[in-house]
């Protein structure tokens, strides 16, 4: 074999090896690939498991705080009002207010619900104080439907998130001295109304977290089932 044989020979070689090594290692990195995108599935279905086990056992202790503070509740549905609610039993006899001051209740659809009411003057929306920190009511106009006028007494429903802030906010710490602005005129909430707002917005909160968490058990699932099919169709080909 002459020289420039041999050199041909043995880059056509060098080519070859080459060309197996490329092929061995584009391979092995395929494989790594998949191992990694298996271990990546498994690891997010062994958490989609753990996060529905800890939903589950969540469920199970709501569930028995609800029934819990239930006893301390009662349902009314009085025929002159337009839907039943829920209040606390302790003050069912006070309510509706004779008085400036506020009153929690929860509603037939489950919304928590601040009724404030001025003696005196009147209002379109209400801001609680503590000194340091606020929470808001949204503004409801003078409509006589949420927001009436009866001899001396303005009645004012609110709902939505900003009555939820007003519960969260008085729950923090009820026994905390907490004034409360009826549109520019103020007065202080007196404790017996902190505590039913504070008692109220608990059952209400943890009615919402059940709904929540109950909802969100079969769209765990779903993700669950939708990563083991993944795997089991990646198996096949």
């Amino acid at each position: 074999m002459t020289n420039k044989k041999a050199i041909i020979y043995v880059l056509a070689a060098s080519a070859v090896l080459s060309t197996g090594c490329t092929r061995r290692q584009e391979r092995s990195r395929n494989a790594d690939k998949y191992h990694q995108w298996l271990e990546s599935l498994t690891d997010s279905v062994a958490a989609l498991q753990e996060a529905q086990k800890l939903t589950e056992d969540s469920l199970t202790a709501l569930y028995t705080g609800v029934d819990e503070m239930l006893r301390k509740f009662s349902y009314v549905d009085n025929p002159r009002e337009v839907e039943g609610y829920t209040i606390l039993s302790s003050r069912r006899g006070s309510y509706p207010l004779t008085r400036t001051g506020i009153s929690a209740r929860i509603a037939k659809s489950e919304d928590f619900e601040i009724i404030a009411v001025l003696s005196g003057g009147s209002f379109t929306h209400i801001t609680l104080s503590d000194g340091t920190s606020t929470a808001g009511s949204a503004t409801v106009p003078h409509d006589q439907g949420l927001n009436y006028r009866s001899g001396n007494l303005n009645t004012v429903l609110f709902s939505g998130p900003e009555a939820d802030s007003i519960g969260t906010f008085v729950a923090k710490d009820p026994s905390r001295p907490i004034t409360v602005a009826y549109g520019n005129r103020s007065e202080r909430l007196q404790p017996s109304d902190a505590q039913m707002i504070a008692e109220t917005w608990t059952l209400a909160k943890m009615r919402k977290d059940i709904r929540r968490m109950e909802l969100s058990i079969p769209v765990i699932s779903k993700k669950i089932d939708a990563c083991r099919r993944k795997m089991e169709q990646r198996k096949e080909k």
